[in-house]
Parts: C-alpha cells; structure tokens; sequence
C-alpha cells in the first residue's frame, strides 16, 4: 500500500541518518562530535534501540521495539527514554523529540561539511 511505502521511507531516512552521523571518526577531535557532545546522545540512543541486552547479557533482537522506536523519534514523542552508556556509567533520561533534535542538529552540522554529491540526480535529505 502508498501508506506502507510512505512509512518504509521514513523509516529508511532516519536509520541513514544514525549512520551517517554516528561515530564518525574524522570528527574524534571536536567535542561536537565526541563522547560527550550531541552525538554522544545518538550514540546512546542507536544501543537503546538496537544493542539491547537481557539480564544474562545476550543480545534481545526484538523488532517490535526497534520500529515503535524509530516511530517515536520520527514524531519526536515527548515520552522519556533511559539511555545508558555501555559500561552502566553514564545514564541519560531524555525524550524522543531531544534525540530527534539532536539527530537533526549532527545530520545538518554533517551536511554542512560533506562534499557535494555527484550529480547523479539523488536527493540529499
């Protein structure tokens, strides 16, 4: 259905832009760009959605959560989320409308620096 292609395109533009941004090692040096600057929340964000974990440590691979997730950050739902750093150190309570913004934030900051695009007629988003 047109619906279900709209959607699948949405989904497909915010998991481009989680890669584009997160850990780009060519920006280690700026703090924008580093453990504790806006990326850092994405980087966050990218293990609560896909690098879950149960109690005994095994990877939980559940679909339902990675697409009601992407939903949310899409809306920028005001629902809060933990975040947490890998190591258990650094915990996080944010909204999905504050991760959408700082996706949002490092994917313009990116593009701003990016080389042009071959004239290939693709559309940068």
């Amino acid at each position: 259905s047109l619906m279900g292609i709209y959607e699948s395109g949405r989904a497909l533009r915010l998991l481009l832009k989680l890669a584009f941004v997160n850990e780009r090692p060519e920006f280690g040096i700026d703090k924008n760009w580093s453990e504790s600057g806006d990326c850092y929340i994405l980087k966050l964000f990218r293990d609560y959605v896909f690098h879950q974990a149960d109690g005994s440590g095994r990877p939980v691979m559940d679909l339902g959560h990675v697409v009601s997730s992407l939903n949310k950050l899409d809306a920028a739902d005001e629902e809060k989320i933990v975040l947490a750093s890998r190591d258990g150190k650094n915990i996080l309570v944010l909204s999905f409308a504050d991760v959408a913004w700082c996706l949002e934030k490092a994917y313009q900051e990116l593009l701003e620096q990016a080389v042009p695009p071959a004239s290939d007629g693709m559309e940068r988003y």
